[in-house]
Order: C-alpha cells, then structure tokens, then sequence
C-alpha cells in the first residue's frame, strides 16, 4: 500500500482530535450543566430544638428535630421545603420541650435514680428540674458558603400526606439564586432527573472537614413512574437515589427546572423506590406565601456567566461571575468557577474568535486519494508546528521573575512572584516580593499608583499620617507588612478604606490578581471600627488564615487585615 493512504487515516484522526469540536467533547455534559447551575441555590435547613435540664451539678442537652434541604424560590428570601423537615418548628416550643424532658428523664434516673428513689422528696426534685428546663430554637438555613440565616414559615402542608408534603420558610436576604419552578405535567415516564440536597449519609461528621459538610450531594436518574396519592396529589417516582437529609431538595429536569421536591424514599431494603412531591404542588404552596418564582439577576447572570465560559468567552465570563459575587457574596460557587475560567484562559483553550480553520472540514472536501493524503501531512506539518511552539513557550523564562508584570508562573490564587527558590523567594514567603509602587504618583513598571490615598514615605522615621481624598480626620493607619506595597502606611478616616484592585474604585489599590476588584472596606459601621468583605474570590482574614475568611469582623489596635494571603497584601492597624 503506498504510505500516503496508509497514512492519511492517521493524520485524518490526528486531524479530529485538534478540532474545536474534539476539544468540546471534554466539556460538561448537558447534566452536569444543569447540576452546577443549580447547586448555588440549594440550602441545608435545619430545624432543632435544644433542651437544657440541670441537676446535682450535672447539665444535660437534649435535642428534638434534624435537618433537610431546599432551595430558593424567589430572590428575596423565600424557600421551599418538605413540612416534615420543619415540622417540630410548625408545632411550637411547649410539645418540643415535653418531648425533650421525656428524653432528659432517662438519662437523669439513670445517674440519679437510687439516690431520687431513696429521698422522700426525690419525685419533686425530679419534677422540678425539668420542669425548670431551658428549650432553645435553632431553626436556621445554612448557605453553601456556611452564612447561617434564621427563618420563618410562612406557608405549611400535610407533613404526613405526602402528597402535600411543601412547607415554604423565608430568611432574610437579596438577590439570592433562585431555582425557576418547572412543570411537572410535562414530566414522561424515563425523562432524566437530578436530584440536590444534604443526605445525612453523605455527612459522616467527624470524618469530612467543615467545607465538606457543606458540600451539596447531587445524585440522578430517571422517572420511573407517576403516581396519585389519596388526596389526588400528584407524585413521582423516580430511580434517583435520595435519603434523610435531601427531604425538601429541588429534583430539576435537563433544563434546570425544579419538577419536584424529594419527599421520601424506599422504607426497605429494595431501591429504587424513592418520590417526589410534584413541581405543580410546589406552586400552590409558593403562591399561598406571595412569593414571585421569577428568575433573580444574580441567577440571570449566573446562567450567562457560565454559558459563556462553556462557549469560550472567558474575560466576560470572569467579569460576570465577579458581578454575581458583588449582587450575592454568599454565591458558594463563583470563586470556583473564577479560578477555572482564569486557569482556562492561561492555558489558551478557548480565545473566542481566532480558532484555526477545522480540519475535519478540509479532509471531508479532499476525500479519497492521493489529495487527501497530501492534506493530511499539510495538517501534520501543522500540528507539528502548534506543539513545537507550545514546547518553545513553555520552556521560555522571564527575563525578570518577580518584576515583569504578567511573567509571574500561575500558581493556586493566581500569578505569584518568582524567587529564586520557588514561588516566594529565596527566604520563604518574607523573601523576595516584587518592587513597590513609587511615591508621588508613579510606579514601577507593570504596577498601577496608589489611588486617592497618599502613602507615608517608607523607612526612617515617622512623619504624620498624611490625609486621604476623603478628609483629613485621621482615626490611625495601616502599614503594610507584606506584598507589593510592602513599607507603606496609608491613613484611615472617619469615613473609611475601600482596598483592592480596580483603580478609581479603591482608595488602596493592590495589583496582584488574587485581590478582587473592590476586596475589603475597613471604617466605622455603629460605632464599631469594622472589616467587610466585598464578596471576594480569595477571601479576607484577620490576623491569621487559619482561622477562616471573614464577612465582617471587629478590629483593634495591632490586627493585621489580610487580602487574599500574606504576600498578597497585609495592613496591620494602628490607631490613634
């Protein structure tokens, strides 16, 4: 066989797997889109009455209730829920406390029984401790992020007709992502379904880390069936695996509709038996609350943010997953999808607008002999040249690691300066950092000035803070400890600090990627001199990463405020 035929099938396959359409196949499926669409919508709700009794000294916790799942319905606030989730709640706390003294009655006796029963008196002491016990409601939704929000019910079914087994709360909240209610008439036996929520199996506490607790569990499968109940509601019955803890979570369809709500599961060992209360149940319940299903703009933004990373448009899709972080900064999965589509975008996968030409479709013009063959090693010759400049730039350095803006290797928040042992120096993360801006206005290349905020010249003495654009009350400073503006005090007002990256915007301005546009504002909020996060990707902290990224917290003299990490920029307060 001569070696072009032989040959042209093979470049033909190279061919296909260098096109755009090979590339999309790695892509998430249609499941998967509707999954990570809806996952930021869907909230653990927790419904717990905690009863205290004392006696002889010992203090004994008792506790009535558990928790589910729901999702937001509307933008401002409302949830929907199964009853039987928040049923305790419904009926008060004088039935929880009964239940909860029956509880505390067993454990009292089997620590103080003989020494009771041996007292005259032992029946009224008894009586009186738990009489005199204290209940305690927890009836909280926890966001994906961990922000616990209480709530109030505002709409109740039949917790025990299953039927209608829809309870719709409401939290305190703006532009939450909300899940648009589907119809479930339209639902056909085999139609796929996914199911989201906090199943109690998934939690194992004590064996998963807190962010792991709250971590949505999506599971899916099909309709198997669609069913009534006595009361002629109508129910589905779906393969999807759900158990305790998804009761009251959204079930969506492939275009991430809600068409039910997980309601209860198999009572025995066989699978596969698992219902949802219908999406057209759902709805009643929703209007008798006066909630508005319309679609939230954060959740607008949120679809459109993550079409256009899957299209390939990875600048406006980081510009709009920033806006749904400002709109809601409990969002739990923007920062994700940020570092993704930064990470995308370094590596070149999508630059929309200048894809080469498809191969496949020049092979299919020059079918059969020799012509194709020719083709072929044209797009061999090709392939060969894309991978050896890939080769080339990968192996090219920067001439001045740690200095040229953009030279910086990526790292896991972003571009990070370049020591000569590794990514923070030769002396650890306190050894090289990049040049600081320069005072007066300018700065080194590569790095914006200091907006609106005048720096304190760095080293040797310690002249007047001196004012910023918005007054001259001073109340302290903050000097900057680590990262780029290592050395420089900046005054803090009355009317406080805005710090972060977007010049005009901040009053400090830091470049270095892993700050947010707008990152943290620190003033008075009050009476109290406070730090807010903005709704960052990378996070505030005070003090010490590891104890976790604020939304707001108090400051005193000597905390030290922390954009992103350390090296990114650290300001430690000192006040006047």
């Amino acid at each position: 066989m001569p070696w072009g035929k032989w040959f042209a099938p093979v470049l033909g396959a190279l061919a296909l797997l260098a096109s755009p359409a090979a590339a999309d196949e790695g892509g998430p499926s249609p499941g998967q889109k509707q999954a990570i669409y809806a996952k930021p919508s869907v909230v653990r709700v927790v419904a717990v009455w905690e009863g205290t009794f004392e006696l002889g000294g010992r203090v004994f916790k008792e506790y009535s209730g558990g928790h589910g799942s729901g999702f937001f319905v509307s933008d401002d606030g409302f949830i929907a829920t199964n009853a039987h989730v928040v049923r305790e709640i419904q009926e008060g706390p004088d039935g929880a406390k009964r239940k909860l003294a029956a509880q505390a009655f067993d454990k009292i006796l089997r620590v103080f029984g003989a020494e009771l029963r041996a007292r005259d008196d032992g029946k009224e002491i008894l009586l009186k401790a738990l009489e005199g016990g204290r209940v305690v409601k927890k009836a909280e939704v926890v966001l994906p992020d961990g922000t616990k929000l209480p709530y109030e019910i505002k709409a109740f079914g039949a917790p025990v007709g299953e039927g209608q087994d829809v309870a719709i709360i409401k939290v305190e909240t703006k532009n939450a992502p909300n899940l648009v209610i589907g119809d479930s008439e339209k639902m056909a036996v085999q139609d796929p379904v996914i199911a989201i929520g906090y199943p109690g199996a998934a939690d194992f506490e004590g064996l998963f880390d807190s962010k792991s607790q709250l971590e949505a569990s999506i599971t899916d499968g099909t309709v198997s069936a669609i069913k009534h109940t006595a009361d002629g509601e109508t129910v589905l019955q779906v393969t999807t695996p759900i158990t305790h803890g998804n009761s009251g979570g959204p079930a969506i369809n492939l275009k991430g509709e809600v068409i039910g709500l997980a309601t209860f599961g198999n009572r025995d060992k066989v699978q596969g038996f698992n219902f949802l209360v219908a999406s057209s149940t759902v709805k009643k319940f929703v209007k008798d609350a006066k909630a508005s299903n319309k679609p939230s703009e954060t959740q607008v933004l949120w679809r459109k943010a993550l079409e256009g990373q899957w299209s390939g448009d990875y600048d406006q899709a980081i510009v709009d997953y920033e806006e749904v972080m400002t709109l809601f900064p409990a969002h739990s999965e923007a920062p994700r999808m940020i570092k993704q589509a930064r990470a995308l975008k370094k590596e070149s996968k999508g630059n929309k607008g200048k894809k080469a030409e498809d191969p496949k479709a020049k092979a299919k013009d020059e079918e059969g002999g020799g012509s194709g063959a020719i083709i072929g090693v044209i797009i061999a010759v090709l392939l060969a040249g894309i991978i050896g400049a890939v080769v080339i730039v990968k192996k090219k350095k920067p001439a001045h690691p740690g200095y040229a803006h953009g030279a910086y290797p990526p790292g896991p928040h972003g571009p990070q300066p370049m020591g000569a042992h590794g990514p923070h120096g030769a002396h650890g993360p306190h050894g090289s950092q990049p040049m600081a801006p320069m005072m007066g206005g300018r700065a080194e290349p590569g790095h914006q000035p200091v907006a609106k905020t005048v720096a304190i010249h760095q080293g040797g003495g310690h002249p007047p803070v001196a004012a910023t654009a918005f007054g001259s009350f001073t109340i302290g400073s903050l000097t900057c400890t680590r990262g780029l503006l290592h050395g420089q005090r900046f005054s803090l007002t009355a009317t406080g600090l805005l710090i972060g990256r977007q010049p005009g915007q901040a009053q400090v301005v830091v470049n270095d990627s892993r700050a947010s546009g707008k990152h943290v504002w620190i003033g008075y909020e009050n009476g109290t001199l406070v730090a807010i996060d903005q709704g960052t990707t990378n996070g505030t902290f005070v003090n010490d990463v590891r104890l976790g990224r604020i939304s707001k917290a108090p400051l005193k003299d000597g905390d030290t405020v922390i954009v992103a990490e350390p090296d990114c920029l650290s300001l430690t307060l000192k006040l006047s």
